[in-house]
């Protein structure tokens, strides 16, 4: 049985191709975590640094073929290590499916989630293209919708300077591209990225083995 008082899971936001992305108190997290678990994606700077620190590593694709069932074999790890440490991709909070969360949750285990740079702003950033912009925008807001329920509020979602949206379902995204390619026009400009990659928004996008997550950005410019 598992002492759930001695236990803690940490969920963190991480840049897979940049270790030194990672922020201060993530770094200090990892410092004093039993365990950390992170996927071979990411850069071999991660492995080589955590080496280096003499860190009990373990790669996601070693102990689950699905991430599915990560959060089971985490807990079964428990057993054995005090603070696991997970490094995601991007943000835990924001664009973050919880399953994990709340599996430990049901679980009565601590759950600690550490801010990460979403993997959108760090393509954006990459491309020298402004999140925000004192001539154009000054604010941004986020939609994830996962249901065709979801997708009708995009129509409701009015006076929006800069709008990011992250869509991970191909139904989903096919609601989308019907929306949005009947409401865009001269007054809203349109970006959409997947895979660090600015790529064409029309009727033949869609989600598959090669694009997992597609985010489109919109910009209103009658603001």
């Amino acid at each position: 049985m598992i002492t759930q008082s001695l236990k803690k899971i940490y969920i963190i936001g991480s840049n897979p191709n940049d270790f030194f992305d990672l922020t201060v108190e993530a770094l200090n997290i990892l410092s004093k975590s039993d365990l950390i678990i992170f996927s071979k994606k990411f850069r071999s700077q991660y492995k080589k640094i955590f080496e280096k620190s003499n860190k009990k590593i373990f790669f996601e694709e070693d102990l689950v073929n699905s991430k599915i069932m990560l959060p089971k074999v985490i807990h079964k790890l428990l057993k054995t290590y005090n603070s696991i440490s997970h490094l995601i991709v991007g943000d835990p909070i924001l664009f973050f499916e919880n399953n994990e969360e709340l599996f430990f949750q049901k679980k009565r285990i601590p759950v600690e989630k550490v801010l990460g740079i979403p993997e959108i702003i760090l393509w954006i950033n990459k491309k020298k293209l402004f999140l925000t912009n004192r001539n154009k925008n000054s604010s941004v807001s986020f939609f994830y919708p996962k249901t065709k329920i979801d997708c009708k509020k995009i129509l409701n979602i009015k006076n929006f300077e800069k709008l990011i949206i992250k869509v991970s379902v191909e139904s989903v995204l096919q609601n989308i591209k019907k929306i949005l390619l009947k409401k865009l026009d001269k007054n809203f400009k349109c970006k959409v990225f997947a895979n660090a990659k600015e790529i064409k928004f029309d009727s033949s996008l869609k989600l598959d083995k090669s694009i997992s997550d597609v985010y489109i950005i919109l910009e209103n410019a009658k603001l």
